[in-house]
């Protein structure tokens, strides 16, 4: 998603607000990883940009409501990502020739806009919850059937006699506390 941004390259002190409403696909093809078709809304972007000496200052909210499975039972749940973003996009003509460090964003189309897909992509993906659950007491699916152990109990009961590899962890005398 590019923004133009031509009022701000060269004018330090100036800002713009950009708040609006993305739809997905306005972030170009590359995978959204686990919340690839879990989507359920478009992008919420609150942000601000600022023209600092160097570029574009990048600052604010990003949002979306996502549908993703829970991890025991995989029922689809309702979740909210919030990532807070501040991300600078450098202005190519003033990055110098010895300059080793990775360049990370940079204005781009001759210095006329900055492209948002990657950085709202990267911020989304890192603040995704590793586990969802539909409630904490969740059973899960049965090892054997498949059965949503929630709604019904299909009579399995995991083995009474412990897998002999994990065995010795029975003989351990850990505290408590």
């Amino acid at each position: 998603m590019r923004v133009p941004v031509t009022e701000l390259v060269d004018n330090p002190g100036a800002t713009r607000e950009l708040s609006r409403a993305v739809p997905v696909e306005e972030f170009g093809k590359d995978s959204w990883g686990p919340a690839e078709g879990a989507f359920r809304g478009d992008v919420e972007l609150d942000l601000d940009l600022d023209a600092v000496v160097e570029g574009i200052l990048v600052r604010g909210g990003i949002g979306v409501d996502l549908e993703l499975p829970c991890a025991r039972c995989l029922v689809p749940q309702a979740v909210h990502v919030d990532s807070d973003v501040a991300e600078l996009f450098v202005d190519p003509t003033k990055r110098e020739d010895d300059d080793d460090e990775d360049p990370g964003y940079e204005l781009v189309d001759d210095r006329t806009a900055i492209d948002l897909s990657v950085m709202v992509r990267d911020a989304l993906l890192v603040d995704l919850p590793v586990r969802v659950l539909c409630r904490e007491d969740c059973q899960g699916l049965c090892e054997e059937c498949g059965t949503d152990r929630n709604l019904t109990d299909c009579g399995h009961r995991p083995d009474a006699v412990p897998d002999p590899r994990w065995a010795k962890l029975g003989d351990l005398d850990l505290p408590t506390e």
